[in-house]
């Protein structure tokens, strides 16, 4: 007679091990591309980085930026997507900067908002905790000095790949939105 317990067990020892014998291949996860926020050629609204914004956020569609008129005093562009709303906001004037900078700071004085490096001017940075309602949560914000002028940008976009430092991307993208700012108006970003 067979001993039920013996073939018990030679059961659940074969079962484990058809378990582990899974021929397919397995790819071990994919680990977030951790490269800092670098600036190079060519830029979504003239000053974000392309190929930083892609491997920030992890879009491959094609993105077009387009302004909102002429760039005499101030500026407005968008970073469309085909099917989706635009990924990538980008805001700048030479006026009302004190304004624009207070109005910001008392949205988000609740939340979890970091002041910017002092290199960069003032200004804030703040992820909007929105659970995907929000196609561009994550805004950064400077107030500095470019030449005798007061200029401020702000940059809010889509989110950032998992694994990824929201806070440390959007101060890297708006350190080279103003470098380039100086370059493409002809003066030197300070600190305000």
């Amino acid at each position: 007679m067979i001993d039920f317990r013996i073939a018990r067990i030679a059961f659940l020892a074969a079962a484990l091990l058809l378990a582990g014998c899974d021929h397919r291949q397995q790819r071990p996860p994919r680990r977030p591309d951790l490269i800092a926020v670098a600036e190079s050629a060519p830029y979504l609204c003239d000053l974000v980085p392309e190929q930083a914004f892609r491997r920030v956020t992890g879009l491959s569609i094609p993105l077009r930026g387009k302004w909102d008129g002429p760039q005499r005093g101030n500026g407005l562009c968008l970073a469309y997507a085909s099917g989706r709303e635009a990924p990538l906001g980008l805001d700048w004037s030479f006026n009302a900067g004190e304004q624009a900078l207070r109005r910001q700071e008392r949205m988000w004085e609740d939340n979890s908002s970091r002041k910017l490096p002092a290199d960069l001017g003032r200004g804030l940075a703040v992820i909007r905790p929105t659970a995907g309602a929000d196609p561009r949560p994550n805004f950064v914000i400077a107030l500095f000095r470019c030449g005798k002028r007061q200029p401020w940008i702000s940059i809010d976009f889509a989110p950032v790949v998992r694994g990824r430092d929201a806070l440390t991307d959007l101060v890297g993208f708006i350190r080279i939105a103003e470098q380039r700012f100086g370059r493409l108006h002809k003066c030197a970003p300070k600190p305000s």
